[in-house]
């Protein structure tokens, strides 16, 4: 399959980043991968649950003429004309009951994302919460986070055997059909409006660059990533990824840390 035939959308975290112990960064090789397949008339974008900015930053200045899917596809951007194409904002309803759902609830943390910004949102004492301590963000009171437009809603769980109970409670919420939940590690349950997620944000970024002809490949590691997965021509995934995306991805990759996205790139020719 050649460069020009194909358009790829990869998640970041767990997949084209190293994992947190090691930065994260993007190994080199995926970065070369990268250039090659565009200068060989690839089409390639982001598809990750991050903010754009920061996504960019792990690039150093490289563009895509592929509108990225941000927030995991709450915001759809274009870095080339640095513009906001979509953004689906958290209903005001969905907002206000997870605030009540972590007043009501120690343990759980509430985060919360802008298309710019990541927010914990301080509900008591959240000093001793060692889950957060690799989030870059910024402390928000309730009343702030009330007046804000949110693209997503994120509880984040300090103890993993309830993030089942947790997903239940949640999907119990009065404004539960105006809402999307998504998992995007063991301890993370994003909530989103019912109208985002990544696979239908990567439509929309498919159409507007025009790229239909093209065969979809979509690279991810988490349960997240599943809509993205089931959309894609081919559905790939590195091998450290969760059991139910290894279990639906076509090709399984070299972990995130050894370069998943050039281990990709380097099999087309293949397919």
């Amino acid at each position: 399959m050649r460069a020009e035939e194909v358009i790829i959308f990869s998640d970041m975290d767990g997949t084209l980043l190293s994992d947190w112990s090691f930065g994260p960064y993007i190994p080199a090789a995926n970065l070369e991968a990268i250039r090659r397949f565009i200068s060989a008339g690839g089409l390639f974008s982001i598809a990750s649950g991050r903010q754009f900015r920061e996504t960019l930053d792990f690039f150093g200045g490289m563009k895509f003429t592929v509108p990225m899917v941000q927030d995991n596809g709450s915001v759809i951007y274009d870095s080339g004309r640095g513009e906001i194409l979509e953004k689906i904002a958290l209903p005001e309803d969905v907002t206000l009951e997870c605030l009540e759902y972590s007043r009501r609830n120690k343990g759980v943390r509430l985060i919360a994302a802008d298309e710019t910004d990541l927010y914990q949102v301080v509900v008591g004492d959240d000093s001793g919460d060692s889950l957060l301590t690799d989030l870059p963000r910024k402390p928000i009171t309730q009343e702030q986070y009330l007046s804000l437009e949110l693209v997503k809603a994120c509880f984040v769980i300090a103890n993993e055997s309830d993030l089942t109970s947790v997903a239940s409670d949640i999907m119990k919420f009065k404004s539960a059909d105006k809402l999307i939940l998504m998992q995007s590690s063991p301890v993370f349950l994003e909530v989103l409006d019912k109208s985002a997620g990544k696979a239908a944000a990567i439509k929309k970024a498919v159409r507007l660059a025009n790229a239909g002809g093209r065969k979809l490949i979509c690279i991810g590691d988490y349960d997240n990533d599943c809509g993205m997965l089931e959309l894609a021509d081919i559905s790939a995934c590195p091998i450290n990824s969760s059991p139910r995306v290894l279990e639906m991805a076509k090709i399984i990759t070299c972990s995130n840390n050894e370069g998943a996205i050039a281990d990709l790139i380097n099999r087309l020719d293949k397919l």
